[in-house]
Parts: C-alpha cells; sequence; structure tokens
C-alpha cells in the first residue's frame, strides 16, 4: 500500500486528503458505500449532470468494484466524506477514444472526483485531483466529464489536461468530454 497525503487550509479548516493504493484501498473504501452514494447524489443531481439517486449507488458500487483492482487509487475529504475521487488503469472504450491506442503503456482513468456542493471552492478538488494523479505514477492520462461542468473543466485545464473530442453519451446523448493528460 502507498499512501500520499496533502493539507491545506481553506477558510482557516484544517483538512487532509489521503490517497492509497492496493489492496488495503479495499478495505478503506468498503465501509461508506452509503455515504459515497449519499455525496455522489449531492454532486451529480444538479446540472449540467442531472443524475437520478440510483445512478449514485451505481456509482458507488462501480467504485467498490474498481478498489479490487490492483491499482485502484482511493481519496476522501474530511470525516463528514466531503468529496472522493478515485481512478484506475484502463484502456479508453474506442467509442469514446476516437482512435485506437496510441500508448504501449496502459494509461490511467481518473474515474470520478466529486465534491459535495457546500464544500466547494474551498480546494478540495484541486487536492483529490492532486492526490489521485500522484498516486497515479507515470502513464498517460484520460477522463471523461461533461463540457458544462466548468467549475471541474477549469480545474482540468490549469492541471494540464486538454480537450480530445467530444462525443454523445451511451445513456442520454447528451454531451461528453474527453479530456487527456501526459504522464
Amino acid at each position: 500500500m502507498t499512501a500520499f497525503v496533502a493539507s491545506a487550509r481553506p477558510n482557516a479548516r484544517q483538512f487532509a486528503i489521503i490517497a492509497m493504493t492496493g489492496p488495503l484501498a479495499t478495505v478503506a473504501a468498503d465501509g461508506p458505500v452509503s455515504k459515497l452514494s449519499d455525496l455522489a447524489a449531492a454532486a451529480f443531481s444538479a446540472p449540467p449532470w442531472k443524475e437520478m439517486p440510483a445512478h449514485a449507488r451505481q456509482l458507488a458500487n462501480r467504485m467498490l468494484a474498481d478498489a479490487r483492482r490492483p491499482a485502484f487509487a482511493f481519496t476522501g475529504y474530511g470525516p463528514t466524506l466531503a468529496g472522493f475521487g478515485y481512478g484506475v488503469p484502463r484502456w479508453p472504450d474506442p467509442v469514446i477514444a476516437g482512435t485506437g491506442q496510441a500508448s504501449a503503456t496502459e494509461p490511467f482513468e481518473l474515474c470520478e472526483l466529486a465534491v459535495r456542493p457546500g464544500a466547494r471552492g474551498r480546494g478540495a478538488g484541486r487536492a483529490l485531483h492532486d492526490a489521485i494523479i500522484a498516486a497515479a505514477g507515470p502513464q498517460p492520462r484520460w477522463l471523461v466529464t461533461h463540457p458544462a461542468a466548468r467549475p471541474a473543466v477549469s480545474l482540468y485545464r490549469a492541471k494540464g489536461w486538454h480537450t480530445r473530442r467530444l462525443f454523445p453519451s451511451r445513456a442520454d446523448g447528451s454531451p461528453r468530454l474527453l479530456m487527456a493528460r501526459p504522464s
């Protein structure tokens, strides 16, 4: 297991970000399924996402399934779980990528990054992002986001992510943005 810790003092309140990789990450992530679902529902129910509560449960279950992968990276924010994010090494779906794989190294997908609405604007998303990327190791990276999620897109661009292509979501046809970042 590898752990990375970052801390900051947003609005004079201390918080710590811990990212873990390896089998113990599963242990850390297995407990708060309802907390993950609640946070995902809070983070993704408003526009542009407009996700339903069932999607939040699916997201938490998918995250826990991905946690069983050896290079899983998970971060959590604060004792009440004000934010979370995770990523795993995997190739993008060819439909999403729009091209074949361009690298011999399996890229790292930043799968989810969520901050509860009341905790936004204090650096939690930035700290979560940085902890996940630090845990990822030296490989190409990719993510998918909604192009109208302006704070997220701004954060990703500030962190060196570049737009690769726009494509329709399989779920509802709404636009999604594929972004990539070199190692």
